[in-house]
Formats: C-alpha cells, structure tokens, sequence
C-alpha cells in the first residue's frame, strides 16, 4: 500500500510540474540587450554654450538630433554645427552629418561630411572627420584634408587648428595648386 502511495504521489508530483513548468512557449533567441543599446534621452534642435572664465562666450554648438544611451554619458548626434571666435573676432565654423559629443571628456567628434569655414577670410576645408578638444579650443584630424581658396585648391594629410589664434597647420603630404 505504502508503495503504490508513494508511485501515485510521485506520479502527481511529475504531472503537476509537467503540466505547470510544460514544454513552455519556443524560446526564440535574440540579442541580449546591453546598456549601449536602451536610449536614455533624445535631443531636437539642441543648443550648447561653452564660456571662458571672463563669461565670454567662446563656442556655441547646435545639435538637430541626438540620444544618449543609458550608462553611456556620449551624445550621439546628426547635423551638427559648432562656432568658435578667435582673439581677433574671427570665426570658425565647422559643420558635419554625424557626430559624438563627450562631456566626460570635454571632446566632440565631426563626422562625416565634415566642412570647415574661416567666415572672416572665405577659406573652406573638408575632411572626414575632426576632433575638437573643447577645453583646450584646438581641432585636429590625421585624415586628409582639402583646403579651397578662390584661387587655389590645397590638399593633406592632417590638420591642426587653434580656435584661439586662429593658426591652422597641415602636417603631411601638403600639396597645392592654382587656378589658371
């Protein structure tokens, strides 16, 4: 008697846990998601001003989209539009695609389809892509650079800029060529 009590219940027991527990719904596999992947907070049309320790504003950056991500402090950003003046009142202006803007850091990468614009003296660059060092107001880029004046068209390899004493440097590879 004991026995076939003991079969009964242990056969209740493998009925209640295969009915309850069951082959289940087909698990189907996905990436797992990572803390890179979940959007923390988005930006439209996004205004940033830096000042110098006087209050003197001396970049301004504007931002048409962007998210960050949760445990990732870097906004991601498109169309993107940074000003510095120089000591002189000249102005630099830079614009890109795409773009990601380090605050940890004080950094801000351009990114594709990057213009730079020396308002005042009509000079263009273009490059792929540039990092600004906000708190030191330089540029650099170790990609190839393309410098158009009205009369002459400059190419590179490399590119450092001081926003402050508006002193550009190409450093490698520097070739130019003018117009007829």
């Amino acid at each position: 008697m004991k026995l076939t009590f003991s079969s009964l219940l242990l056969i209740a027991i493998g009925i209640f846990f295969w009915i309850t527990l069951g082959r289940g719904d087909e698990v189907i596999p996905t990436a797992p998601l990572t803390s890179s992947s979940v959007p923390d907070s988005y930006l439209e049309r996004a205004e940033r001003w830096s000042y110098d320790p006087t209050g003197l504003r001396i970049q301004y950056l504007t931002i048409a989209s962007g998210k960050t991500y949760i445990n990732d402090p870097t906004t991601y950003a498109q169309e993107l539009t940074f000003l510095s003046p120089d000591d002189d009142g000249n102005h630099w202006q830079m614009t890109a695609t795409e773009g990601q803007l380090h605050p940890n850091i004080k950094e801000l990468f351009l990114l594709k389809g990057v213009e730079i614009n020396q308002l005042e003296r009509g000079a263009t660059m273009k490059t792929p892509h540039i990092r600004l060092l906000l708190n030191e107001n330089l540029a650099t880029t170790d990609a190839k650079v393309q410098l158009f004046t009205a009369n002459s068209l400059t190419t590179a390899t490399g590119l450092n800029i001081n926003l402050t004493s508006s002193e550009a440097t190409l450093l490698h590879e520097v070739e130019t060529r003018y117009a007829k």
